[in-house]
């Protein structure tokens, strides 16, 4: 497996275990005067879609793992959206329509993840309350991603509520406290909280978004496309 296709499986594990954890949309997007889907990939059927934001982040070096599954052309300026709906559909339901997807994407796009690894986020994934899919195509010469995650809060609260709290109150601890946790993190997992936490990233302003769904109180479909300008 590619070292591409290595970092979406990163950013859905990233999302996986930064859920729900609360917080604003940072600098990097804007709220959506109405809620409508803005990117061109299909969505759950029936998914009510909560808050929509478009984002401009420009990069100067390599991007942390977390955005890099986005973000993966290197230095330059991208455009993208997160979007987030609710639906009352069970996550079986949920599962079987992202498997559909990902064996036959939309017309132009291809599935971006493959191989045992990725299996292997999947089930662990899925334990917390999670599923996901990964595609990217070719528009107009450049590659357009779209990462489609597919998430239970209440499952994640019951087996990640620890670690969400951790997540919560990283920014408040001691520079010497973070740095310790970001080596951990990095070591088992190839991504840090600070990447994470940090709003003003498409990948953070997206983990951000995700509070909503408690409000919304069923399961949340996210979209998450990006495209280097």
């Amino acid at each position: 497996m590619n070292v591409l296709r290595l970092s979406w499986a990163a950013c859905a594990a990233a999302v996986a275990l930064a859920a729900c954890s609360g917080g604003h949309p940072g600098g990097a997007g804007q709220p959506s005067p109405k809620a409508t889907n803005p990117v061109s990939f299909p969505m759950f059927d029936g998914a009510e879609v909560l808050s929509a934001r478009t984002w401009r982040e420009t990069i100067s070096s390599r991007p942390g793992v977390a955005d890099s599954a986005l973000l993966s052309q290197g230095a330059g300026t991208y455009d993208g959206h997160d979007v987030v709906a609710g639906t009352q559909a069970l996550m079986p339901s949920l599962e079987t329509w992202l498997h559909d997807l990902d064996a036959h994407p939309p017309d132009g796009y291809t599935s971006a993840l493959s191989g045992n690894g990725v299996d292997a986020v999947r089930d662990h994934t899925r334990d917390l309350g999670i599923d996901f899919a990964v595609f990217e195509r070719s528009e107009n010469g450049k590659k357009h991603g779209v990462v489609v995650l597919a998430v239970d809060p209440q499952t994640l609260d019951q087996k990640a509520g620890p670690m969400l709290g951790m997540i919560g109150k990283f920014k408040s601890l001691p520079q010497t406290f973070r740095d310790s946790i970001d080596g951990q993190a990095k070591k088992q997992t190839g991504f840090t909280v600070t990447e994470l936490t940090n709003e003003n990233s498409p990948i953070g302003a997206a983990i951000a978004a995700l509070d909503e769904l408690r409000t919304f109180g069923g399961r949340g479909i996210v979209v998450i496309d990006a495209t280097k300008q």
